[in-house]
C-alpha cells in the first residue's frame, strides 16, 4: 500500500501526463477511495468504499463521478441481493482501471525520488 502524505515536491515530480490528475489524485478523501478500490479484491459498491474510508456515502458517490471522469475507475450497475429482501438491488459496483495501476507506479516512483 502507498500511503502519501499531501506534498508539492511528490505532486510536481509525478509524471502523470493528464493535466490537473495529480491534485484530483491527491485530494485526502479521493486518494483513500483509490487506495480501498485498488487494493480489493473485486468490484466495490460505494456503501462499502464509504465504510471502508469512513466518509459519507453520498461524498463517496461525488469523488467516484470525479475519479470516473478522468479514467482512474470504472464503474457500472448491477444487482444484489439484499438481507432480508427477495428482489434485487441496483448497486453501484467500482473497480481499478489500468491507469490508475500506472497513477499509483508514478506516486511510489515521486516518494523514492523525494526521500
Amino acid at each position: 500500500m502507498v500511503t502519501v502524505k499531501y506534498c508539492s515536491n511528490v505532486v510536481t515530480a509525478m509524471k502523470i501526463i493528464d493535466e490537473g490528475t495529480a491534485q484530483i489524485v491527491m485530494h485526502p478523501v479521493r486518494f483513500k477511495i483509490l487506495q480501498c478500490v485498488r487494493e480489493a479484491s473485486g468490484p466495490l459498491f460505494v456503501e462499502q468504499i464509504a465504510k471502508a474510508v469512513e466518509e459519507h456515502p453520498r461524498l463517496v458517490s461525488h469523488h467516484l463521478d470525479v475519479l470516473q471522469d478522468i479514467g482512474l475507475i470504472d464503474c457500472k450497475y448491477g444487482l444484489t441481493k439484499a438481507k432480508g429482501s427477495t428482489r434485487g438491488v441496483a448497486v453501484r459496483l467500482c473497480s481499478p482501471t489500468p491507469k490508475l495501476t500506472e497513477v499509483f507506479h508514478d506516486i511510489a516512483e515521486a516518494v523514492a525520488e523525494v526521500k
